[in-house]
């Protein structure tokens, strides 16, 4: 059991033991981002990345023949990933060194899991040409991975293997808005002979590769009163797998919350439709809805007893339950949310709650290189914030509200437990976790750890340039999940 169990660890119990977070544990930061799959090697030595790899391996010179991959779930963007499947086969591009670019392009829904002919055929590429390969997702953020995960059960070594590009067509696409390629939903991609598609590929062989981490987060509930529920395809909440999981771990690329925002998704997955721009207008009903029922609000001081700079509650404790003896950090006011960010873009770009001037959400503050440093999605850090209320959401453009807490990893969370005399002895907790949203009934804990570093395709932005209709992904994609 957890120290706060072991104390009793009601709302109101006991605190969390001392101490202030140090500085973020560099050497184990590194240590994660220099395991396999990752960015860096031992003794300081980077590992080839992207056009680096491939010249190393052609001798400078760029292969004549650009192959690129395409993985599109048709049903996102209400439907519109069909018309990438109806594009004339082979695609070939000419590109401006003489060079020739041929586009595969393939359904993530053709075939079993672990064997589809989509990776079959980008295995044998990989493992053959001897450099990364141009792997562009078409879908939501969630499809990102979805497509990491079948790569991988094809035994494709995806960090080092494949250059991930994408095509936005979730909600929010706020992973394509970081890599600069827009969040806007593409259209008309057959007419006038694909030259929207031809121009997207074009700036694919231009874009430069750069590190994004993957993190695993680890969610327990109560093995014997706990419950993960989720929205289905009914629309209505229903347990998580059977019904008898208590954890699960889910991989996330841009960002997990728990509170207010959470229980609004909730609702909106409700009442998702097939429109990008409907579902903006949703969640804003379902945000006013949620937040006018006061006595229901999700504040973190009534969820979270302390959070901790390691993989256990041993780590040092960033914010926590403390009395007048006690010298634990602990969170200024009661906010509605609690954010670990790995990209700067909320809520579809409207939100960049990460600023250096804001100010800073625990009292005592941490030390400056915990705080004031800048976001980066391939550091192997994450950024954590409170929000005072969800409707510092859309107003963050106007004014930032957010909050800073802590930079770095890994980070472990721990809840209180239930108060038999409220709420029918029950905590109801909600997340979110790259768009995907999750109610945790007497949940007792998060990890969040790094898992890999992926090679993400970086936009070349041109002067006078806008972001183009395209992007990377998010929101509706599918997640792969694994429950024990």
């Amino acid at each position: 059991q957890s120290s706060a169990r072991a104390l009793g660890g009601r709302r109101g119990g006991p605190p969390p033991a001392r101490g202030r977070p140090g500085r973020p544990d560099a050497s184990r930061s590194r240590a994660q981002a220099e395991s396999p799959g990752c960015c860096r090697l031992g003794g300081g030595r980077r590992r080839a990345f992207g056009d680096e790899m491939i010249n190393r391996e052609t001798n400078g010179a760029r292969p004549q023949k650009e192959e690129i991959f395409m993985f599109v779930n048709p049903k996102s963007g209400g439907n519109k990933g069909q018309d990438f499947l109806r594009v004339p086969h082979p695609f070939v591009v000419d590109l401006p060194d003489n060079r020739q670019a041929h586009v595969h392009i393939y359904s993530l829904l053709d075939g079993e899991s672990g064997n589809k002919e989509g990776f079959k055929r980008l295995k044998q590429v990989v493992s053959t040409c001897g450099y990364p390969v141009r792997t562009i997702v078409g879908g939501g953020d969630g499809t990102v991975m979805w497509a990491d995960s079948e790569a991988a059960k094809h035994d494709i070594h995806t960090p080092t293997q494949l250059l991930y590009g994408i095509v936005p067509l979730g909600t929010g696409n706020d992973f394509s808005r970081v890599a600069g390629w827009g969040g806007k939903n593409p259209d008309k991609i057959l007419d006038k002979e694909c030259k929207l598609l031809r121009g997207l590929v074009l700036k694919w062989c231009e874009a430069e590769p750069r590190g994004h981490d993957v993190w695993q987060v680890s969610i327990s509930v109560d093995e014997s009163e706990g419950k993960i529920k989720v929205v289905d395809k009914s629309k209505e909440e229903s347990d998580f797998g059977d019904g008898t999981v208590n954890k699960v771990i889910l991989p996330m690329i841009n960002y997990f919350s728990i509170g207010q925002e959470s229980k609004v998704g909730i609702e909106f997955d409700k009442h998702r439709t097939k429109s990008q721009t409907c579902n903006l207008f949703v969640y804003a009903y379902e945000g006013l809805c949620t937040e006018i029922q006061c006595c229901t609000a999700q504040h973190i001081g009534n969820l979270v007893r302390s959070m901790h700079h390691g993989t256990d509650s041993d780590g040092p404790v960033i914010f926590g339950q403390s009395d007048d003896s006690d010298d634990v950090p602990e969170l200024r006011g009661n906010p509605e949310s609690l954010m670990f960010l790995n990209v700067n873009s909320y809520a579809g770009g409207n939100a960049h709650f990460w600023q250096r001037e804001v100010d800073i959400g625990i009292d005592p503050e941490p030390a400056s290189e915990d705080c004031d440093v800048d976001e980066n999605p391939g550091d192997g850090r994450l950024e954590v914030v409170t929000l005072p209320n969800i409707l510092d959401i859309p107003l963050d453009r106007l004014d930032h509200m957010a909050k800073r807490v802590f930079s770095g990893s890994p980070f472990y969370i721990e809840f209180f437990e239930p108060d038999e005399d409220d709420n029918e002895g029950q905590l109801d907790v909600y997340c979110e976790v790259d768009g995907e949203f999750y109610h945790l009934i007497n949940p007792e804990s998060v990890t969040v750890t790094l898992n890999k570093t992926l090679q993400v395709l970086q936009r070349k932005e041109k002067k006078n340039e806008s972001c183009p209709s395209l992007a990377l992904a998010t929101g509706s994609g599918r997640r792969i999940p694994v429950s024990l």
